[in-house]
């Protein structure tokens, strides 16, 4: 993703490695999730603490649930919500989540997350 100049252009995030494999963004040296934990982290942050299994389990069958995300990052509060989404909501039931980056990460970096 090339700066083209125009003000809506994506800017790829510029990406350092921790020795632990660890992501850090360049521009604003910040990790993308705990190196110890990161998974646990985004299941209690992002999942428990908004109540999600306890609220897809009771939602009418073919209803929609949709989540609003500022910031993807690696993409790891996606796949967390996906899983637990597809075990606990029921299986007519449509998840929409919309997410947004400034800086997103490049396939490469995506994959190496």
């Amino acid at each position: 993703m090339k700066n083209t100049g125009s003000p809506y252009s994506l800017v790829a995030a510029d990406l350092s490695w921790h020795s632990d494999a660890t992501p850090v963004t360049n521009q604003f040296d910040d990790v993308y999730f705990s190196p110890d934990q990161g998974l646990e982290e985004t299941r209690y942050v992002f999942l428990t603490n908004s109540r999600l299994s306890q609220r897809w389990p009771q939602l009418p069958d073919y209803s929609t649930f949709t989540i609003g995300e500022t910031g993807f990052g690696t993409g790891l509060n996606f796949l967390a919500s996906w899983q637990q989404w597809r075990s606990l909501a029921p299986s007519t039931a449509k998840l929409v989540f919309i997410s947004t980056e400034k800086h997103p990460l490049t396939l490469l970096d995506l994959e190496k997350a």
